[in-house]
């Protein structure tokens, strides 16, 4: 299994990225990865619902390991493809990662090893709310954005923390396709 992993904030196109990039390489694309347990084929209502809880649940013990799993269950079931996910590890630590909860991602590396590239897209809070607010100016995830900073140096502490090969990209002045080709010139370069 090959996989690559596009972290980063929402507003920063990496759900774009992810399609196009699985496209290009004929790699399959994969996005929260537990809603294949709990929903039938596209509808991922029953994910959102548990995944809203437990995002409200203030203890990072525990929605460190549920999204984990994820990942444990997303290795499992795609073990004999080759996928491009949006978001992994490297997210689950910006937003759950504390010093106390160290053990619950060494423990899942430790499990189903590293991505073979981890990508960082990134963008300046301004822009990410700029377009976020075009896309639905209530968007939620507005006012998550004025951690942005914060959650970049977390994503980026946790790959070298746990040596993934990683990049960071600035997507704020590339289109979607520029972007993707900077993945795949990366790739190239490392073989």
């Amino acid at each position: 299994m090959d996989h690559i992993s596009i972290e980063g904030m929402d507003g920063v196109g990496k759900s774009t990225t992810c399609k196009k990039l699985a496209e290009k390489l004929g790699y399959v694309f994969v996005e929260k990865p537990l809603h294949y347990l709990f929903d039938n084929n596209d509808d991922i209502r029953n994910y959102q619902e548990i995944a809203k809880k437990v995002n409200s649940n203030l203890n990072r013990n525990f929605t460190s390991m549920f999204y984990s799993l994820g990942s444990i269950y997303m290795y499992e079931l795609f073990k004999d493809k080759n996928i491009v996910t949006d978001r992994h590890l490297a997210s689950n630590y910006a937003w759950s990662g504390t010093e106390y909860n160290k053990d619950v991602y060494k423990l899942v590396v430790s499990k189903i090893g590293k991505p073979n590239m981890t990508v960082i897209l990134y963008s300046p809070t301004d822009v990410i709310v700029s377009r976020l607010k075009s896309r639905d100016v209530s968007d939620k995830d507005i006012k998550r954005a004025s951690k942005s900073e914060d959650i970049y140096n977390k994503m980026i502490t946790f790959c070298k923390e746990y040596e993934f090969p990683y990049i960071v990209l600035d997507t704020s002045k590339l289109t979607p396709d520029e972007v993707v080709d900077c993945i795949l010139n990366e790739l190239k370069k490392r073989g």
